[in-house]
């Protein structure tokens, strides 16, 4: 198989999804071939004609989307998202990322992981094949060392209104940035969410800090994070770990 042209072969649109180029065509090709191993793809919507269904998508839909190929044309990265609309609008009810591999005369299917496959591809740009390395756990999801990043972290609001960590007890103050080296391994930097609902899901399911810890009547703090990153797949998402945060403001709390 001829290798894909790297300067030609992908178009992201913003959400990391390939949606032009030689390696669209090759991926959904691979992805033919997997029939009856993932889901199939179909669409029965119609355009509602009456009442609130009117001008409305209905019905439901499941479509194949591409995130990711590699080089060679013999991997590609595949979102397998069901859809379902009303006279409310079109939600997603599911999203499901697979790894299709040639192997042999064969295809062969491997689950890959929904936490980082999207932002491992958004992050790749023209870069064939580092989102499938992240989306199997092989790699880290890359981050801009310089980008400034807003996030969110469950801290502790003592009775003086100041902040601090659940974890060991150092103070959070607004505005005073925490500095210390991120690691891969866990042993060091500041961890936070990237998203509101992740936070909010990791504390509601005592996924904060581990077992034996409070996750009750925490602040949900607002925080910049930048310097160097690693993400760490989590039981609700993304738990980014950086080398320089700082509080920026309350906007929540836990119950």
């Amino acid at each position: 198989m001829t290798a894909l042209n790297t300067a030609t072969a992908v178009v992201r649109n913003t959400y990391g999804q390939i949606i032009r180029g030689e390696a669209l065509a090759t991926a959904r090709s691979l992805v033919a071939q997997a029939a009856g191993k993932v889901p199939a793809a179909f669409d029965d919507t119609h355009w509602g004609t009456s009442g609130k269904e009117r001008g409305k998508r209905i019905g439901e839909a499941v479509h194949h989307e591409i995130y990711d190929i590699n080089a060679e044309g013999t991997r590609a990265l595949v979102c397998v998202r069901a859809t379902e609309g009303t006279r409310y609008g079109v939600k997603t009810c599911s999203k499901d990322y697979f790894v299709i591999a040639r192997h042999g005369r064969g295809i062969r299917v491997l689950p890959a992981n929904k936490a980082v496959a999207a932002k491992a591809a958004k992050a790749a740009g023209a870069a064939l094949g580092t989102a499938i390395e992240v989306a199997l756990g092989k790699a880290k999801l890359p981050i801009k060392p310089t980008e400034v990043r807003t996030g969110y972290k469950l801290l502790v609001r003592r009775d003086d209104g100041g902040f601090e960590s659940a974890w060991d007890g150092s103070e959070w103050a607004l505005g005073k940035a925490r500095v210390e080296a991120a690691s891969a391994n866990h042993t060091g930097g500041y961890y936070y969410y990237a998203t509101l609902d992740e936070c909010l899901a990791a504390a509601a399911a005592s996924d904060v800090f581990g077992g034996g810890r409070e996750h009750n009547r925490l602040a949900v703090v607002e925080v910049e994070a930048s310097g160097r990153h690693y993400a760490h797949a989590a039981q609700h998402g993304v738990k980014l770990c950086a080398s320089r945060v700082i509080p920026v403001r309350e906007i929540a709390s836990t119950l």
